[in-house]
C-alpha cells in the first residue's frame, strides 16, 4: 500500500505542476515515473504491472465511450478502406523495420501488431478541442479508430491463447464477437433505458456507469476474453447519443487519475533498453510517423475525401496506441517478449503520442499541401475584381447562388468538390475548384478586390484566417453558436447564425401553411 499512495502522491504532484506551468501533463508524469524508479522507492515488480493494467483497462474503457458507431456516418466505406489498409500494411512496415534492426521475428511479430492501431485517447481529445469531431474527415478518423480497435481486441485475444493451442485461440476470438455483438445490444436496447429511463443522481448514475464497466470485464473473463477487451466493448456500449453525452461528464475526472497513475507507473518501469533496443525504438517510431500519413492520404483521396482532409487524417493517425502497451504486456506475460522489449514498444508509443499534437496542424498539413503539389494551375495574374465570392456552395449555398445570378451580380465560388464546381458553371459562373482556406486559392478568387465573401467554411480558424487576410470586404459567416459568432464579429465578420435562420424560415413556413384566421388585436 505504501507503493500505491507514493505513485498517487507523485501522479498528483505533476499534474499539478503541469496545470500550473500550462505544459502538457504526460511528459511531466513520465518524468515523476522515472523519478521514482530511480529513487528505489518502487521496487516491486508485480505490483507495478497490475497497477498499469488497472489503469489501462479503465483508459481503453474510456476511450471506448468516444468511439460511437454512429458518428461515422457517410464516411463508413472510407473509414473502412483506410482502416484495414493502415492496419495491415502499417503492420508490415513495422515487422520489416523491426527485423531490419536485428530483432527476432516473435519479437518482430509482437512489435508490428503494436504499431497497428492509432491512439483513440489523444485522437478523440486533440478532434474535440478543435471542435472537428463531426466534420467529414473527423467522422473518418473515428471510424478508423472504432475498426482497429476492434481488429487488435480480437488478435490481442488470440495472442493471448496461443500456447493453448488453435481450439483455445478459436474460443477467445468467438468470445470477442459475442462481447462485440453484446456491446451493440447494449448501446441499442439496454444502456439508454437503463441511464436515461430512470431519474439518478450524479452519484447513482456513476455507480451505474462502473457497473456496466465491471459486467463487461466479468463477462469478458468468463469467456477467457483478455480483460481489456471487455472494458473497451463496456465503453463502446455507452457511447451512442445521447448516453454518451452523460456519460463523459461523470467519466472525466476518473480518466485524468487513471491516466496519471498509468504514465507515472510506465515511468516507474522504464529501464535503459541498451543501444540495440534504443535504435530499434526510434526506427519503429520514425516508421510510424513517415509512413502513416502518406498511406492514409492515398487510401483517404481514393475514397473521395479533399486533400486537406486527407492529409489532416494522415497525421492524426500517426501515432501508436494504448493498446501497443497491452500488447507487450501479453508478450511478457506469454513469456514472449523480454522486460525490455516492453520498455521499446512504450518509448514508441510515449513518443508518437507525444510529437502528435505538435505535426497534426495547420501548418503542418499547408506546407505538407504544398510540397507534394496537389493544387492546379490557378490563374493570378489576372484576379477578379469588384465580384460576389462564394466560399463553399453546397444546397444552402447553391440557393443564394440562383438567387444572385437572376440579379446580374459577376459572382466566383470556390469548393473543393468537382461536382459543385460543375454546377457552378453550368450556370455561368466562374468556379474555383480548391480549399477556401488556402491563401493561395483566396488570391486566385481575388478575395482583396471583392465587393463582398459569403463563407460557409466549417471551421472557425479558416475564417478567422479570411478576415485577418481580407480587412476592407465584408465578410459574411455562417455560423452555428453564439460563442463564434461573437468571436468572428470581434475580428470584423458579419456572422449568420444558423440557428436564427433556420428559425426565420420555419415562421415563413409556418405562416405560409398556416395562415392566421383572425386579424393580430391591436392596441387602441
Amino acid at each position: 500500500m505504501m507503493m500505491v499512495m507514493v505513485i498517487l502522491l507523485a501522479a498528483a504532484a505533476a499534474m499539478g505542476l503541469a496545470r500550473a506551468l500550462k505544459l502538457p501533463s504526460v511528459p511531466l508524469v513520465l518524468i515523476a515515473g522515472i523519478g521514482l524508479a530511480a529513487s528505489g522507492v518502487v521496487d516491486d515488480p508485480a505490483m507495478m504491472q497490475d497497477v498499469l493494467v488497472l489503469g489501462l483497462t479503465f483508459l481503453v474503457f474510456a476511450a471506448g465511450v468516444e468511439l460511437s458507431p454512429q458518428r461515422v456516418g457517410a464516411q463508413r466505406m472510407a473509414a473502412v478502406k483506410v482502416g484495414v489498409a493502415q492496419f495491415f500494411i502499417v503492420a508490415a512496415v513495422g515487422v520489416l523495420g523491426a527485423r531490419g534492426v536485428g530483432l527476432t521475428w516473435v519479437e518482430s511479430l509482437y512489435v508490428g501488431l503494436a504499431v497497428t492501431a492509432s491512439s483513440t485517447l489523444v485522437v478523440v481529445r486533440l478532434l474535440q478541442q478543435r471542435r472537428q469531431l463531426f466534420e467529414p474527415f473527423g467522422r473518418l478518423v473515428l471510424g478508423v479508430l472504432l475498426l482497429q480497435d476492434v481488429l487488435i481486441i480480437a488478435l490481442i485475444a488470440a495472442v493471448g491463447r496461443v500456447d493453448d493451442g488453435p481450439i483455445a485461440i478459436a474460443l477467445a476470438v468467438a468470445g470477442t464477437i459475442l462481447l462485440v455483438g453484446l456491446a451493440w445490444l447494449a448501446a441499442r436496447y439496454l444502456v439508454p433505458r437503463l441511464l436515461l429511463g430512470q431519474n439518478m443522481d450524479e452519484e447513482t448514475l456513476l455507480v451505474m456507469v462502473l457497473a456496466i464497466l465491471f459486467a463487461f470485464v466479468g463477462a469478458s473473463q468468463w469467456m477467457g476474453v483478455p480483460l481489456v477487451a471487455g472494458a473497451f466493448l463496456g465503453g463502446v456500449s455507452l457511447s451512442a447519443f445521447p448516453v454518451n453525452g452523460v456519460v463523459r461528464g461523470q467519466l472525466a475526472s476518473l480518466n485524468d487519475f487513471f491516466m496519471a497513475v498509468f504514465f507515472v507507473t510506465l515511468g516507474a518501469t522504464l529501464t535503459w533498453p541498451g543501444i540495440t533496443l534504443l535504435l530499434a525504438a526510434v526506427v519503429v517510431a520514425a516508421l510510424v510517423l513517415l509512413a502513416t500519413p502518406p498511406l492514409v492520404y492515398l487510401v483517404a483521396r481514393r475514397a473521395g475525401l479533399s486533400a486537406r482532409s486527407s492529409v489532416e487524417s494522415g497525421l492524426l493517425l500517426a501515432q501508436t496506441s494504448e493498446f501497443s502497451l497491452i500488447i507487450a504486456l501479453v508478450g511478457v506475460e506469454q513469456n514472449q517478449l523480454p522486460d525490455t522489449m516492453l520498455v521499446v514498444i512504450a518509448i514508441v508509443t510515449v513518443a508518437t503520442m507525444m510529437l502528435t499534437p505538435l505535426i497534426a496542424t495547420d501548418a503542418v498539413t499547408w506546407r505538407l499541401m504544398r510540397w507534394i503539389g496537389w493544387r492546379r494551375r490557378l490563374d493570378v495574374t489576372h484576379p477578379p475584381r469588384d465580384h460576389v465570392l462564394l466560399l463553399g456552395c453546397g444546397e444552402n449555398g447553391m440557393k443564394l447562388l440562383k438567387r444572385l445570378v437572376a440579379h446580374g451580380h459577376t459572382i466566383v465560388v470556390v469548393d473543393d468538390d468537382a461536382g459543385v464546381i460543375e454546377r457552378v458553371e453550368q450556370l455561368g459562373v466562374t468556379g474555383i475548384r480548391g480549399d477556401g482556406a488556402d491563401p493561395a486559392v483566396l488570391n486566385a478568387a481575388g478575395a482583396s478586390h471583392a465587393r463582398v465573401i459569403v463563407s460557409t467554411l466549417r471551421r472557425l480558424q479558416d475564417n478567422e484566417s479570411l478576415l485577418s487576410v481580407v480587412r476592407d470586404v465584408p465578410v459574411f459567416v455562417r455560423v452555428f453558436a453564439p460563442e463564434e459568432a461573437r468571436r468572428l464579429e470581434a475580428a470584423g465578420g458579419k456572422p449568420m447564425l444558423e440557428s436564427e435562420a433556420a428559425t426565420i424560415e420555419f415562421l415563413k413556413w409556418y405562416d405560409a401553411t398556416f395562415p392566421p384566421q383572425h386579424p393580430p388585436k391591436t392596441n387602441a
